[in-house]
């Protein structure tokens, strides 16, 4: 089992784990500066002064914030519907290289003797199959949470610029009254 394929395979197999791990992270950096961003919006909230200006980017900024948090949260903890015709269920059911399979064992020792049972050298075929299919699983993971981060990270940007003109039209509305006092 350590031929050019099953090279590559775990190779793929832990670009695609970091890819999972840094994704994760990214999200929940995000997440935590736009939480510090809206604590500073609550402070200057009671500042801020109510014009046409402000009521119009109130809904943005809300929107924009509310969208990123749900961009992010789905990004975390993604959400997928298998399609049911894609495998063969009693394959998936005993599938040792994933948690969903694994799980199907009672006891460690029952795992273990399974795995010690597969023949990896004369059932290569199908070694390589259980890896491409997680090598497959992880790939879709990663694809549906860059794409969640992405668009978290736009409305985060939506957000972050609605605050800051929102705060900015304030002090500068302040500023005009107290040069003209």
């Amino acid at each position: 089992m350590t031929g050019p394929s099953f090279q590559l395979l775990f190779h793929i197999l832990q670009s695609e784990q970091a890819v999972l791990a840094r994704t994760d992270q990214k999200a929940y950096t995000i997440l935590s500066v736009l939480g510090v961003f809206m604590v500073f919006f609550i402070v200057y909230f009671r500042l801020l002064v109510i014009n046409a200006f402000i009521i119009a980017m109130l809904p943005i900024y809300f929107g924009a914030a509310f969208l990123t948090i749900w961009q992010l949260v789905h990004t975390i903890l993604p959400r997928f519907h298998e399609d049911p015709n894609s495998h063969d269920e009693s394959e998936i059911r005993l599938d040792p290289t994933f948690f969903g399979g694994i799980r199907e064992f009672p006891t460690s020792d029952e795992y273990f003797a399974h795995l010690k049972a597969m023949d990896l050298d004369t059932d290569e075929e199908r070694v390589l199959r259980l890896l491409s299919r997680q090598v497959h699983a992880l790939a879709t993971i990663n694809w549906e949470k860059n794409t969640r981060l992405r668009r978290g990270v736009y409305s985060f940007i939506v957000a972050i610029g609605a605050e800051l003109l929102l705060i900015l039209s304030t002090f500068i509305k302040k500023g005009l009254e107290s040069l003209a006092a």
